[in-house]
């Protein structure tokens, strides 16, 4: 058996997005470093009851999943695994990687969701209550499950390696990268196609949500303002993000372009409770200093840090304690944004989604703005990007990190350090 060092280096080759505001990288960066918003209260086709009225949410509007998948499957998977689908494709194009050069062994998937096939399971039981029992679809039990994404895509693309889907709320996304980037780094694998999807926009899940605190009230396509004064609770949005994860060595051989590194990753509980995260920031700050660590990070080497944002006060608050204790006066030097307030949270995906985004800002130059943020809460002294993008900070390092952070519901806190392409 060959042995593998834990040393390896995890490079990005491919980039897969599909979201509110563009279809396809290019698409998403040009919206999403304009604050071009893909929030509204005009559903996409297909995501709601027509009788019940739609809230602000990000709906992925124009994409039609037999531009991806066959037929005969597009009956028996969630609109989420056709989303999925469609990253996938992306992002596989991107890397210029084909079956052929996959080696399916070598080769894995950690694709994460939260919600599971929700909207399939909708149709089913509106089946069952108004045409019987008969009416059901059998492949129920198979589409609406939270794996079913990763077991569908091993099969369309012969992978039969390391493969996962993790499930930790809004954080999912974020664990994926970082659980595909662990696997890497011991070698379990020199491929692994990592992100997530979510496709919940329907009236159960968003009358839910809105009652727990979760999603803010009203019909204000503006209302996600994290860190704002005025802020009451987050827009939720769907979509999927696919990161080609791959060592560098394998990355190198074959000539592909790099985007970026992946250089710390770390994970903490707060052991608090269910309902939010803890408002002290005491655990995520730890897995923030935890992380700049292993990648040995100087405060002037980071070009942003890219903040979980949920505009829920309580969060909000222990987001920017878990900043003041990890940085202390340093904390003044450092831009943050909440680039995912022009889609909404797209909860599992939208780590992966910022992780796109933060690689593209990277080679662009610029940090994509916060949008909505118009009265930043004095409560939080942070060098918040808002409405406009901003010029990366003049830096004499060679080295530019972006730090992404998710907080979630149980409690999780995870950060990802992502460094430039030049320097792999």
């Amino acid at each position: 058996m060959k042995v593998y060092s834990t040393q390896r280096r995890v490079v990005i080759t491919g980039l897969g997005a599909i979201a509110p505001n563009g279809i396809g990288k290019e698409s998403f960066w040009h919206a999403t470093q304009r604050g071009i918003s893909g929030i509204s209260c005009a559903p996409a086709a297909g995501t709601v009851d027509s009788a019940v009225p739609a809230l602000p949410a990000g709906y992925v509007t124009n994409f039609s999943g037999e531009q991806y998948i066959e037929r005969k499957l597009l009956k028996r998977t969630d609109r989420m695994t056709q989303l999925a689908f469609a990253a996938l494709q992306e992002a596989l194009a991107d890397a210029h990687l084909t079956e052929d050069v996959l080696d399916p062994q070598r080769t894995g998937l950690v694709i994460a969701n939260t919600m599971g096939g929700v909207g399939y399971v909708l149709k089913q039981l509106q089946a069952l209550y108004t045409r019987g029992p008969r009416a059901i679809s059998a492949y129920t039990a198979i589409a609406w499950l939270n794996v079913a994404t990763v077991g569908q895509a091993a099969i369309q693309y012969g992978i039969q390696g390391y493969c996962k889907t993790p499930v930790n709320d809004s954080a999912s996304g974020l664990e994926a990268l970082g659980m595909a980037y662990r696997a890497l780094r011991r070698g379990s694998a020199d491929i692994i196609l990592a992100g997530g999807c979510e496709a919940f926009l329907y009236p159960l899940v968003l009358r839910v949500m809105a009652s727990q605190g979760i999603c803010v009230q009203g019909s204000d396509p503006n209302a996600y303002r994290p860190f704002d004064r005025r802020a009451g609770g987050l827009l939720m949005a769907e979509g999927a993000g696919i990161c080609i994860l791959e060592d560098y060595e394998h990355a190198h051989k074959r000539g592909a372009t790099i985007y970026g590194e992946i250089v710390g990753f770390a994970q903490t509980n707060d052991a608090h409770g269910l309902q939010m995260p803890s408002a002290d920031g005491t655990y995520y700050a730890r897995a923030i200093c935890q992380t700049i660590e292993q990648a040995n990070i100087q405060t002037e080497e980071i070009a942003y840090f890219s903040l979980d944002g949920r505009a829920v006060p309580s969060s909000d608050l222990g987001e920017a304690q878990a900043l003041r204790l990890a940085f202390g006066t340093d904390l003044a030097q450092i831009p943050v944004s909440v680039p995912r307030t022009s889609i909404g949270h797209s909860y599992a995906a939208a780590g992966a989604l910022d992780t796109i985004t933060a690689l593209q800002a990277l080679a662009a130059g610029l940090i994509p703005p916060t949008t909505n943020c118009e009265e930043l809460d004095p409560r939080y002294p942070l060098q918040m990007v808002r409405e406009t993008a901003q010029a990366l900070p003049a830096s004499t390092h060679a080295r530019q990190v972006v730090l992404l952070g998710a907080r979630s519901i149980g409690g999780s806190n995870l950060v990802l350090a992502l460094q430039k392409g030049e320097t792999a």
